[in-house]
């Protein structure tokens, strides 16, 4: 699996559809009934403040004519029901969206796992590039999904608070909605460009966070704090860890840095249309060409399409920066096993002639040097067999082979004269024991330890 650089880590139009896809998925089948009621009060809440405008300019225009008093009875009564409705929905929203993530959470971290579990060799979690991916995956696959589902239904309601202000600003002002439209197309460009700079961060910063989280596992693993405290080594790894948060701290500082700029200046051209439309309003209505209603809505209306377009860039760069953050999960999901099964595999049965090394070639990548150099070896059925050589020399290496952790570049590991990788790696490890110098200790109970094996 090739690994991005930081430039291809800012993705594209396939990432985002395709992370997008796969997070509604996940919403979908975690209870359809929770995304469909999340659209639905969404929607709702974002008509709101048209209804309450739109209410209100009525009200004030009836007020200054003197119509009919039910009239003005039942604009009140909506207008009443409307602040209820306002009121209620974020509550219903915020609970459905607390739902929605545990849900995903849940789904999106077990199928993460599972998919680990499908790498049956240790080349993967041996490649650095490959456990940043790994942790950037745990990071997004349990917020990412849930975080992009709620940011699309936003979006939509989004979409429509800004079309019924629009309506009303074209009724009063087709220029004014011209130019509040506009000042939204350079806002979107800003925040997609800030949100691709801050995925290609994240991504640089993978490898200073994870050693960070080396040293400060060390500092406080208790195993460790035997040797740290008898050799004086605490102080050391200490300022490894500072250094490595200096850094990554000073790459995040850049970017908010980045972020506080831009947003500054498109926050001081909002501001500035929307000055310039209140006055304008307020000239007209002077001069008699809007009345105190159209005055209200005018307001009301300029007010709610740069908020709602403020709210749907931020979405859109937000949702865009989970999709990138979250392409890293479907990665790790969708990648191709590590160590080839045959479609049919071969039994693996009892061991009766012994196991053979036939001209094996090792190496751990690449760019490492060969480990095993044409490796000739026959271990009988029923012997015993020591092997003695350096640190270094590749003896458990031999072993990592024979339980087919990795498969020989060149030659052939054979049990009783079948290709291992003729077999399937699962049912070939329930016919081999081993303890590796570099054992696991669970921290579990004595018999879930003990339960653990075969």
């Amino acid at each position: 699996m090739s690994e991005p650089t930081a430039e291809r880590a800012s993705g594209g139009v396939r990432t985002t559809v395709r992370g997008a896809g796969a997070a509604l998925a996940l919403a979908w089948q975690t209870g359809w009934y929770l995304p469909v009621t999340h659209g639905l009060l969404v929607l709702i809440q974002a008509a709101v403040p048209v209804v309450i405008a739109w209410q209100t300019k009525l009200i004030l225009d009836l007020l200054v004519t003197g119509d009919s008093t039910g009239t003005l009875l039942s604009l009140g009564l909506g207008l009443a029901a409307a602040g209820v409705v306002a009121a209620l929905a974020p509550f219903a929203v915020q609970y459905i969206t607390a739902e929605t993530a545990r849900r995903v959470g849940l789904l999106s971290q077990d199928r993460l796992f599972a998919a680990a579990e499908r790498f049956a060799g240790l080349s993967r979690f041996e490649n650095p590039a490959f456990l940043d991916r790994l942790r950037l995956a745990q990071q997004s696959g349990g917020d990412s999904p849930s975080q992009v589902v709620a940011a699309v239904f936003s979006l939509a309601g989004g979409v429509v608070t800004i079309v019924g202000f629009l309506g009303s600003l074209l009724v009063i002002s087709p220029w004014m909605a011209l130019f509040v439209l506009a000042a939204a197309v350079p806002a979107l460009a800003v925040e997609l460009r800030l949100s691709r700079a801050r995925a290609a961060m994240m991504w640089r910063i993978g490898p200073v966070e994870r050693r960070e989280f080396f040293f400060r596992d060390l500092l406080s693993n208790v195993q460790a704090a035997k040797e740290l405290r008898l050799f004086g080594v605490g102080p050391y790894l200490r300022d490894r860890m500072y250094r490595e948060r200096v850094e990554s701290n000073a790459q995040r500082r850049r970017m908010d840095q980045r972020e506080l700029t831009s947003q500054t200046l498109l926050g001081i051209l909002s501001a500035t249309i929307a000055g310039g439309g209140l006055v304008w309003a307020v000239l007209a209505a002077v001069q008699g060409r809007l009345t105190p209603g159209d005055l209200t809505l005018f307001v009301a209306a300029v007010s709610g399409v740069q908020n709602a377009l403020v709210q749907l860039v931020r979405e859109v760069a937000m949702a865009h920066h989970q999709l990138l953050m979250f392409d890293h999960y479907l990665k790790v999901v969708g990648s191709e096993a590590d160590l080839t099964v045959p479609e049919r595999p071969r039994d693996v049965p009892a061991l009766r002639r012994g196991i053979e090394f036939r001209g094996v070639w090792f190496r751990y990548s690449p760019e490492h040097p060969w480990t095993l150099r044409d490796v000739n070896l026959v271990i009988p059925h029923g012997g015993s067999l020591g092997l003695v050589g350096r640190n270094g020399a590749g003896k458990s290496t031999l072993v990592k082979l024979l339980c087919r952790m990795y498969d020989p570049e060149r030659g052939a590991v054979l049990w009783d004269g079948v290709d291992l990788r003729d077999m399937d790696p699962a049912e070939l490890r329930r016919r081999i024991g081993a303890v590796f110098q570099d054992y696991m200790e669970y921290d579990l109970t004595a018999a879930e330890n003990i339960g653990l094996a075969r």
